[in-house]
């Protein structure tokens, strides 16, 4: 091989590496939230639950849900989204991502096992946005859910959580 050769094929490696590092960084992590179905549980809420319940993640960020089987789904509650995002609902799928934009808290639950408590707080970037009218949405959900997120606005309202 020339030198001349060698030089180019070491500036493309180069440009290569680089490429790879700028794409690397432009793809941010995927954050995951599993579906749980513990048959051995000793309460309905632990028996259905999402994990983790509480889930921090900055602005257009990815979040893949896993295990939307059977019966399940994932299913955002209109009244507790940002203004301006939109709803979703994820049904009989083993996994999917879905990306979120807008800055706020996002309160999801199983519309089927919503009843025994399997509810989750997504928090995208500042939560600020639509807080307080989530949290007012609260009266209008079942016992075990309003529970639920009762006790997740809780942790992410601890200044020491």
């Amino acid at each position: 091989m020339t030198t001349w050769l060698r030089t180019v094929a070491a500036i493309l490696a180069g440009v290569i590496a680089l490429a790879s590092v700028a794409q690397a960084e432009d793809i941010p992590e995927v954050a995951v939230v599993h579906q749980i179905i513990d048959l051995n549980a000793d309460t309905p809420a632990h028996a259905f639950r999402f994990d983790p319940k509480l889930l921090r993640v900055p602005a257009r960020s990815t979040v893949r849900f896993k295990g939307s089987t059977g019966r399940h789904t994932v299913t955002s509650i209109i009244r507790m989204i940002p203004v301006g995002a939109r709803a979703f609902e994820i049904r009989g799928k083993p996994e999917m991502d879905l990306s979120f934009e807008k800055e706020g808290v996002y309160g999801i639950r199983c519309r089927v096992h919503g009843r025994h408590g399997m509810v989750m707080l997504l928090v995208v970037g500042d939560p600020s946005s639509n807080l307080e009218e989530a949290r007012a949405y609260l009266p209008k959900l079942g016992e075990a859910e309003r529970a639920g997120f009762e006790e997740l606005f809780a942790q992410l309202e601890d200044p020491n959580g």
